[in-house]
């Protein structure tokens, strides 16, 4: 029987989830995972695609808190024995962490405090950046500029105690924040393999060894085949563009104790096209995320499919690079946004599965369902207007025919007669979309209609996944070599919701701020939303309205649809049971297949 899981029934699904009886039998089973095409970066502190982060849920856990299916942050009692706060007289507040001594590595070596505290040492220090990552783990804690910088070897705001004990304390200065918790989470590092010959230093708080060379070894070998893993899988192999995982025996459970089904899971590249077909022939047992109506209608119709569907927390967009060529003025990505109609990505992709959003958000965020009429109200729908299209652009550098003199007249405006600045440079947008996708597919066949009729050359190139993700992410580090001004992809919102680090310009120049965003009303609205108290909901709720008013004039990208979600599975695969926060590399652990 096909199921809907519902937002209305999040809170029940944890309960019945934490209910379920793991049973007595070992793990067995193969299960297959198809996907676009991956990266290949398993660890933490690189660029990577959402099923490349995927993998990474299945290997990594045992970290001090978790999230239910309903999005609530809660410690992970499989991981934590005890754990207490307090405050100094200047504000900071340390979390003091007990861990159960029952934890163990993939390899059965004991899982101690000294990995949790060398995995905050290593990701924060300067030598793990100068081995080619980015990372703002611990970013919150007492001391964390001084060690980043290299000021310091010793990080004040972490504590090694002993064995099984160790404490961080946040800053004053990043209190309150509506996330609180998330300052004090942190998983365990494997010290004994990335950490050859280092330790904890005598003071708790510092590394002995050689770091940099520890760092080096990691970024250039563990990055692409870990050798050891914390979650409820073990990492096998990335070949012929597929991981092969299977299950790690000593894993403890995750937060309710639960313990993986299967015995191997492998997650590999397919044909986006042919999903769901591959899905109904038993090729794949799952596809995650499916959008489009017509492979949705197939699944629906077929005995061999069966799904989950959920409001989407995330949209799909065409995302602007905001600081090079001429997207880098708003006048232009806002001409861009009135020259298609998102409406036809509504009719021709989603069949229906999905709204038009004007901002950063998805359908099923609770800041957009508790205001969603005021949103609604308010931002401005870049509907399909060419005379508004035609007036932005002529606010812009692009008003002049090709002599850079000459006033671009609207009137003549076809194929071939483009805009120009005042020294003859062309507004020719170069897009990079991916293969075997409808979605850009559609972008190259609708955009020129609009961008025609503007004085915008629109050009389309097609490459693989991981192509675009590094032109997206790492575009400000190609100088010359830099092409591509728009990218058709979609983002997906954790739990905690801080868009801070993906837009402020403090991140200005790394692969988090990929739009290259730089704007101080921005700034200042990223940072006011999230100073604030986890029990302020109603005034989070505003200062996000805030801030959608203001991405929304901004337009660092131009937000397409936000939808319903289908994890699409072959009829042999059962207990797979998604929602908008708890995506199938969590709920994996509770799925088993019929042999």
């Amino acid at each position: 029987m096909k199921r809907l899981v519902s937002l209305l029934v999040v809170a029940l699904l944890a309960a019945t989830l934490a209910a379920c009886n793991q049973g007595a039998t070992g793990p067995s089973g193969t299960l297959i995972v198809g996907t676009p095409k991956l990266n290949g970066d398993f660890i933490a502190g690189f660029s990577n695609s959402s099923y490349d982060n995927a993998v990474r849920t299945l290997i990594w856990g045992h970290g001090t808190y978790s999230t239910t299916p309903g999005g609530e942050f809660l410690v992970d009692e499989t991981v934590v024995k005890e754990v207490t706060t307090s405050l100094d007289a200047e504000g900071n507040k340390t979390y003091a962490f007990e861990l159960n001594n029952n934890l163990k590595w993939s390899d059965g070596t004991g899982i101690t405090a000294k990995d949790y505290v060398f995995g905050i040492l290593f990701a924060a220090s300067p030598e793990w950046v100068a081995a080619g990552a980015s990372s703002t783990l611990g970013d919150s804690l007492v001391g964390y500029a001084a060690y980043k910088a290299g000021d310091t070897k010793v990080f004040e705001g972490v504590k090694y105690i002993d064995t099984y004990k160790f404490s961080v304390t946040i800053s004053a200065e990043e209190l309150p924040y509506f996330y609180e918790v998330a300052y004090a989470s942190f998983g365990p590092s494997p010290l004994h393999v990335w950490g050859e010959g280092i330790d904890i230093g005598a003071d708790g708080s510092s590394l002995t060894g050689d770091l940099a060379a520890a760092t080096q070894k990691v970024a250039t070998t563990e990055r692409f085949k870990p050798s050891v893993t914390s979650g409820p899988f073990k990492f096998v192999s990335f070949e012929n563009d597929a991981v092969t995982l299977e299950n790690n025996e000593n894993f403890a459970g995750d937060y309710r104790g639960h313990k993986a089904k299967l015995q191997t899971v492998i997650v590999r590249y397919i044909n986006q096209t042919l999903d769901v077909d591959m899905v109904i022939s038993g090729d794949v047992d799952l596809v995650a995320g499916v959008i489009e109506g017509a492979k949705i209608e197939k699944a629906k119709d077929s005995d061999q499919a069966d799904y989950v569907s959920y409001k989407r927390n995330g949209y799909g967009m065409i995302a602007f690079a905001n600081d090079f060529g001429p997207t880098q003025y708003p006048q232009v990505r806002k001409a861009i946004a009135h020259l298609v109609d998102r409406n036809v990505f509504l009719q021709q992709i989603l069949g229906g599965y999905g709204a038009l959003v004007n901002g950063e958000y998805g359908l099923s965020q609770w800041m957009y369902v508790s205001q969603a009429a005021k949103v609604n109200e308010t931002l401005v729908n870049y509907s399909f207007n060419v005379e508004e299209a035609n007036r932005l652009l002529d606010e812009s550098p692009y008003k002049f025919e090709s002599d850079g003199v000459t006033p671009f007249d609207p009137a003549k405006a076809a194929e071939g007669y483009w805009r120009h600045d005042a020294d003859g440079n062309r507004l020719t947008i170069n897009h990079l979309g991916t293969v075997d996708n409808e979605i850009t597919d559609l972008i190259s066949t609708e955009l020129p209609k609009g961008t025609n009729r503007a004085g915008i050359e629109f050009t389309v190139d097609w490459q693989d996944f991981n192509a675009l993700l590094n032109n997206y992410y790492y575009g400000y580090s190609l100088g010359a070599d830099r092409k591509y001004h728009s990218f058709n992809l979609a983002t997906g919102f954790t739990e905690v919701y801080d868009p801070y680090y993906s837009l402020h310009s403090d991140f200005y120049g790394t692969w988090q701020n990929a739009t290259g965003t730089r704007d101080a009303e921005i700034d200042r609205l990223t940072k006011q939303m999230r100073a604030l108290d986890p029990e302020e909901k109603e005034q989070y709720a505003a200062y996000w309205f805030e801030y959608q008013v203001r991405w929304n004039e901004l337009l660092p990208v131009l937000p397409i649809y936000s939808n319903e979600y289908f994890d699409i599975f072959n009829a042999r695969v059962e207990g797979l049971e998604t929602t908008p926060t708890y995506q199938w590399a969590r709920a994996l652990i509770d799925v088993s297949v019929k042999e």
